[in-house]
């Protein structure tokens, strides 16, 4: 177990620690896709973004900061669940887990 996040997103990897990866998917939910649809202009035909800690780069069109979004969203309940989970006392078989 190495407490990190592999996202896979666009055929490639990014490793995020919890922290990390929280403050990635703030990023993502602070893009304004109302603006990137409705803008003619190139300048918001892709949003540009700098995940914390790696030394990647993310240039999304609007599909796929939907894509993305919906990702990291995902990712994110299923984190904040776990969470609700043990706090509740709750413990899972490895098995299931696995």
């Amino acid at each position: 177990m190495t407490n990190r996040f592999i996202v896979e997103f666009s055929h490639t990897q990014t490793s995020f620690s919890v922290l990390d990866f929280r403050q990635f998917r703030r990023m993502v939910n602070a893009i304004d896709m109302r603006q990137m649809a409705l803008r003619t202009d190139d300048a918001h035909d892709v949003a540009i973004l700098s995940p914390p800690h790696t030394d990647r780069c993310f240039v999304l069109t609007l599909c796929e900061v939907v894509h993305l979004r919906d990702l990291l969203n995902g990712a994110g309940f299923m984190l904040d669940l776990n969470r609700m989970l043990s706090d509740c006392g709750c413990s899972f078989p490895e098995e299931v887990i696995a």
